[in-house]
């Protein structure tokens, strides 16, 4: 094979190469999307609420979220959905917020997340979220009957 030949063989595959790579990488960051998640505290004890906030911004249309990012030690006890529009200078911004009410169940250090965004075929990942659970000091309570005393 000639040195002009395979200059062009190589410089098609790198060109095919590419054309290949540049979906997925468009596909992981959906344009005008934003994601994010947060907790109030870091650091809980066992049997103790842990408020986990999802908040999607940009364009929603087509929007699913996956929260399956909680892990199984912890028992969600309540959600909400909150929905935001405002207009500002000509631009409707819109965006929505979920959020988890949390219980860990036992002692130890957990992920929650990442949780998946997903608009058509692109995706966008939060970043993964570290909580340390530790015992709880309190007494576990009392089987035993309790007499009332009424003066």
């Amino acid at each position: 094979m000639s040195w002009r030949r395979h200059t062009v063989v190589r410089h098609g595959l790198l060109v095919l190469a590419s054309l290949l790579v540049l979906p997925v990488t468009s596909a992981a960051q959906p344009a005008g999307l934003h994601v994010s998640a947060s907790v109030d505290k870091t650091q809980v004890a066992v049997g103790e609420q842990l408020t986990l906030t999802i908040t999607v911004s940009g364009d929603l249309n087509d929007v699913t979220l996956d929260p399956r990012g909680v892990p199984s030690s912890f028992a969600v006890v309540a959600q909400s959905r909150s929905q935001h529009t405002r207009l500002l200078q000509g631009t409707l911004e819109r965006s929505v917020s979920l959020v988890y009410v949390l219980v860990p169940r036992e002692p130890g250090t957990f992920a929650l997340g990442p949780f998946r965004l997903q608009q058509g075929r692109h995706a966008l990942l939060t970043e993964p979220l570290e909580v340390r659970v530790v015992r709880n000091n309190l007494p576990p309570p009392s089987s035993e009957p309790v007499e009332r005393l009424t003066i």
